[in-house]
């Protein structure tokens, strides 16, 4: 598969748009975003879409998908009958939690139930966007030039979800939001969402999606949350892709001394592309990261997980742990950096990879990495990749277990160090429900 890729396709419709949208950003926007529009959009035109000379996308081919043909705007108006359909396939049984539902990339506000609190504030981005201090915002903890589709993204976001979370607040139930996608045309959306957990509060956000087309989706989110001091976050994503759909999601996010963020991160089959960016800046004293991975692929389908975790002060401590079940012509990536400042002293950084192949055809390249700058710190970090045990499986089928449900019960198992990290009882459920219908469907 040539890895050369032709500029006259996406990046040339980017190029042409851009010089197009500027001018209305223009007459809406506040100097101070527009100069940082203006200087993402310069960032990723000198370079480009990366290739396979880039260390960080080396096992990520991005020129099938680049090489194609997309409109750069939702046209399509969703009927409320396909929104509802899509909300209930979303549910997640015996969930109690508020919902905020999203139409390809802008808040729906008819079919959503959000708390009525005035602690809390859900806004479109594309209110909030003008008002004062809002670019202070864009981009605060990440180095755009290091990541184009950030700077694409922030050269082009239109709207998005803006969550606050006010001092001291404690969210009663989750908030699961909804993107429901839909079009009748090869799309390129790119939604732009802002988290903001204040001073002393917690909250839970469960995340979907939900692509209603046959043409080919190519999502570029970019989401950026904030973990005041002494405030808690968890934070679940669930990737159920289907074929046609490609996606890179960042996830950039930035803690204050005391706090918690909890990361639990799910990708399913289907979807041609799903490449995850999950950065963490630990910005204070006695932070506390948590990040959980389970990712199963098949079918030529890639997955591809970069996270970088920045420990930037003392006594601090990161747990990251992702697991991998790459089914027959799967691909799986993962790429992990744990990078310890001078200043980080009395850092504890935990950092495992392991991996399950059921094929000879299934394809993990794994990367852990440390950095460490500092020297009285406690850091380790590793990787495995292992086969399918015949053996369990014959012992399970030999007391009776049929084939499928003993493929299920085992994959499970490898992923209980996962899925037992999750403290919501019903979320846990829905997880295990959807890994023993993925591997009775791979078979």
């Amino acid at each position: 598969m040539s890895n050369q890729i032709a500029e006259n396709s996406l990046y040339d419709t980017l190029v042409n748009e851009f010089e197009q949208t500027y001018p209305e950003f223009e007459k809406t926007e506040q100097a101070s975003l527009l100069k940082k529009r203006k200087e993402a959009f310069r960032l990723f035109s000198e370079n480009k879409f990366p290739t396979n000379k880039n260390e960080e996308w080396r096992f990520t081919n991005l020129s099938p998908f680049v090489n194609e043909t997309y409109s750069l705007r939702s046209k399509e108006e969703i009927d409320n009958e396909t929104i509802q359909k899509a909300i209930d396939k979303s549910r997640i049984k015996n969930l109690e939690a508020y919902r905020l539902v999203l139409v390809n990339g802008i808040i729906n506000f008819e079919f959503s139930e959000i708390p009525s609190s005035d602690k809390i504030n859900i806004q479109p981005i594309n209110e909030i966007k003008n008002e004062k201090g809002f670019e202070k915002n864009i981009n605060k903890t990440v180095d755009i030039n290091k990541f184009p589709f950030a700077a694409l993204n922030t050269s082009f976001f239109g709207d998005g979800f803006y969550i606050e979370i006010k001092k001291n607040f404690q969210l009663d139930k989750p908030i699961q939001i909804v993107h429901i996608y839909a079009e009748k045309e090869n799309v390129f959306l790119q939604p732009r969402n802002i988290v903001k957990v204040a001073q002393g509060a917690a909250c839970e956000i469960i995340e979907a999606s939900i692509c209603i087309s046959k043409k080919i989706f190519f999502v570029n989110s970019f989401t950026e949350i904030f973990v005041g001091e002494n405030a808690h976050f968890k934070h679940a994503h669930f990737q159920r892709g289907n074929i046609n759909e490609r996606w890179i999601v960042h996830t950039q996010v930035e803690q204050d001394q005391n706090s918690r963020y909890d990361n639990y991160t799910l990708t399913l089959p289907k979807a041609d592309l799903v490449r995850n960016n999950l950065n963490v800046v630990l910005d204070g004293v006695n932070t506390e990261t948590h990040l959980y991975g389970l990712y199963l692929v098949a079918d030529k389908h890639l997955v591809d997980n970069h996270s970088v975790v920045d420990h930037r002060f003392p006594n601090c401590q990161s747990n990251q742990l992702y697991k991998g079940v790459i089914l027959d012509g799967g691909k799986g990536v993962f790429n992990g950096k744990i990078y310890v400042h001078r200043a980080a002293q009395k850092t504890n950084a935990f950092q495992q990879n392991n991996n399950l192949l059921f094929s000879p055809n299934a394809t993990i390249n794994s990367k852990p990495q440390l950095e460490i700058f500092a020297d009285d710190v406690k850091c380790s970090h590793g990787t495995t990749v292992g086969q399918f045990n015949e053996e369990s499986l014959f012992y399970l089928r030999s007391r009776g277990v049929g084939e499928e449900s003993a493929r299920g019960m085992l994959v499970n198992a490898f992923a209980f160090d996962v899925t037992n990290k999750i403290e919501n009882e019903a979320l846990r459920n829905y997880v295990e429900h959807l890994i023993e219908i993925t591997i009775e469907k791979a078979h």
